[in-house]
């Protein structure tokens, strides 16, 4: 069983390189390489961006994953940073159908989470040259999808948490279907927000989600475009 679940997650032990250096390491170097200019001539809000993004994954749990999975290998490390993804996509939703998403706790955490999601997907755009060549963009879009359900599924905490949400929600369910209707920019009108926290945190979510969309999804589609077009 052991076995088979190891070539389940892993494939061959064979792929599972060594990590030059620490997630730490890496960080701190890429810091220096945009302070320096060495990749590209950056100055003003751009620079300021790209240092910003890079710094601010110190604070997030997502680089200390990777710090402590790097030391057994890429392969492990890329699993465990899906499983972590994965976890942060289930965690909102258990908060929601447990009720703890009464108590601010679960709302600041939801939303440390969601910044945290949004960092990290903004410097894949805006600091895509600090990054080595991802291993397969079919994964990158796979996990792009979670960080974009996870994203839906932290404002549905907020809304509940912080009742922002009018014509009495039934369920639980209401308001992940409102966040989803909202990120999907359709909006029904069957809820709506009715407090102006409420109408702030709808509006960050719909831009948001439209940069997601616009930015994110069609960089990552040109990049499985070209890779198909080399493979053939």
């Amino acid at each position: 069983m052991k076995r088979f679940l190891y070539k389940l997650f892993f494939g061959n032990p064979e792929y599972n390189k060594l990590i030059r250096y620490s997630a730490y390491q890496s960080h701190r170097k890429n810091f220096l390489r945009i302070w320096n200019n060495e990749r590209h001539h950056d100055i003003g809000f751009e620079k300021l961006l790209r240092l910003f993004l890079v710094a601010v994954q110190f604070i997030f749990p997502g680089i200390h994953v990777r710090n402590f999975f790097g030391k057994y290998g890429l392969i492990r490390r890329n699993v465990a940073i899906e499983f972590y993804v994965l976890f942060k996509t289930c965690l909102p939703v258990f908060f929601l159908y447990s009720g703890l998403y009464r108590y601010k706790i679960t709302v600041i955490i939801s939303s440390y989470l969601l910044l945290e999601t949004i960092c990290y997907v903004s410097s894949l755009i805006f600091v895509a040259d600090m990054f080595v060549k991802p291993r397969s963009y079919r994964r990158n879009i796979l996990m792009l999808f979670l960080n974009y359900m996870e994203i839906s599924l932290c404002f549905a905490v907020v809304y509940a948490g912080l009742h922002l949400l009018g014509n009495a929600p039934a369920s639980i369910f209401d308001y992940i279907y409102f966040s989803v209707v909202t990120s999907t920019t359709i909006g029904y009108g069957d809820f709506h927000p009715i407090t102006g926290l409420g109408k702030l945190v709808v509006c960050i979510q719909a831009v948001m989600v439209v940069a997601f969309i616009v930015l994110f999804l069609n960089f990552f589609g040109s990049k499985v475009e070209t890779l198909h077009n080399e493979e053939e």
